[in-house]
C-alpha cells in the first residue's frame, strides 16, 4: 500500500509526500518504488520533516491538542504537510536480482512510494555493499553514524530470532572493515545498536 508519491528525484535520492492518512516511515526505514519498467529502486529514509503546505509560512502554537484541532480547526491540518528523503542504495531488476548500487535512472515523479516488508528488509541485506556507500558517500546533511545505527536496527528487527543475531554480527563485520582506522566510532554506533 503507497504511503506517498515521490516529489522530487534524482539517482542518488529522491524527495516523496506522504499521504495525509498514512504515517511517515521512521528514520532508518527502507522504502521501495516501483517503476513501470518493472525495475523497483529501494532507498533508505534519511530525513523527515512536518511543515506548512506553503512556503515561508510557518505553523502556529495553538493550544490545543490534535484531536481539538481535528474537531474545532480541521483546516488548519490541510496546511501541513510530510515529506521524508531516501538515499537511493539498491534496485531490483524485473527478474529478481537486487544490484546493491546506484540505479540506472532515478524514480518518476509522482510514482508510489511504499514501506518495505520484513522480507524485502531481509533480501537487501547481504553483502551489506549498501553499508559502503552509506560510510563513504553520506547524505552530508544526515548524521551518518545515527543512519547507520538505524540501518543496523532495521536489519536486526527484520530477521527472525534465529538469524537475527547472525544478520546483524554480519553486518558488524562489514562495518568494522569499514570503519578499521576509527574504533572508537566504531564501538559507539554498536553500542547504541540493541
Amino acid at each position: 500500500m503507497p504511503i506517498g508519491e515521490v516529489i522530487e528525484s534524482s539517482t542518488r535520492q529522491f524527495v516523496a509526500e506522504v499521504y495525509r492518512d498514512q504515517p511517515p516511515p521512521a528514520f532508518g526505514s527502507w522504502v521501495r518504488v516501483v517503476q513501470p519498467d518493472g525495475r523497483t529502486i529501494y532507498g533508505l529514509v534519511s530525513h523527515v520533516e512536518m511543515g506548512s503546505v506553503e512556503p515561508g509560512r510557518r505553523p502556529m502554537a495553538l493550544g490545543r491538542s490534535p484531536d481539538e484541532l481535528r474537531r474545532e480547526m480541521p483546516q488548519v491540518l490541510e496546511l501541513i504537510r510530510t515529506t521524508f528523503r531516501a538515499q537511493v542504495l539498491a534496485y531490483e531488476e524485473p527478474d529478481g536480482r537486487i544490484h546493491q548500487t546506484l540505479p540506472p535512472y532515478p524514480a518518476g515523479i509522482h510514482a508510489f512510494v511504499e514501506a518495505c516488508p520484513p522480507e524485502i528488509v531481509r533480501r537487501l541485506g547481504r553483502p551489506y555493499d549498501f553499508l559502503r556507500t552509506l560510510v563513504q558517500n553520506p547524505d552530508p546533511a544526515v548524521p551518518v553514524d545515527d543512519l547507520l545505527v538505524a540501518v543496523l536496527r532495521q536489519i536486526h528487527d527484520g530477521h527472525d530470532d534465529p538469524e537475527r543475531e547472525q544478520a546483524l554480527v554480519e553486518a558488524g563485520r562489514v562495518l568494522s572493515r569499514l570503519l578499521r582506522d576509527d574504533h572508537e566510532r566504531l564501538q559507539a554506533i554498536l553500542r547504541r545498536v540493541v
